[in-house]
């Protein structure tokens, strides 16, 4: 099984996850980026609730290579608001992800990933969406339960 990792981290908290992901599971990164600048904490707070609130989805600056040869697929970023960046819709927004098995998984100081995750389901039509993960405190033995879960 092929697997890619994509993320968006603003702080760095995610891009931590996601190479701890990447250790347990083989999988190729992917960082998402935008032309954005986000800035520190709060004004991303700002600019995401301008983005959610106006459906705005702000442009992703990189591609990835071969999409289509990857079975799992790992999306991770940060809660804002209990959802996940509009960045990181922007991304899914760009690729067929029909009969992908996509994981979200998030870091969040507060809030869990579920209705983010739910959100994503959503927007995924076509992928086996399984349950989201919170990687703030989750060890190598819950990550590898959780990509054992059926969809």
């Amino acid at each position: 099984m092929k697997t890619l990792i994509a993320y968006y981290s603003r702080g760095g908290a995610t891009k931590k996850a996601a190479q701890r992901l990447q250790k347990i599971t083989g999988g190729n990164l992917f960082e998402i980026t935008g032309e954005k600048n986000y800035g520190n904490y709060f004004t991303a707070l700002g600019i995401a609730r301008k983005e959610f609130s106006q459906n705005e989805l702000p442009n992703v600056t990189d591609t990835v290579k071969n999409f289509e040869v990857y079975d799992r697929i790992l999306i991770g970023f940060p809660i804002w608001y209990g959802k996940c960046p509009q960045l990181v819709m922007s991304f899914i927004s760009q690729y067929d992800f029909s009969g992908k098995a996509v994981f979200p998984f998030c870091t969040s100081g507060m809030s869990g990933i579920d209705s983010a995750a739910a959100l994503l389901k959503d927007a995924l039509k076509g992928a086996n969406v399984h349950s989201g993960l919170r990687m703030n405190k989750a060890d190598e033995a819950a990550v590898k339960q959780w990509l054992k879960e059926k969809a």
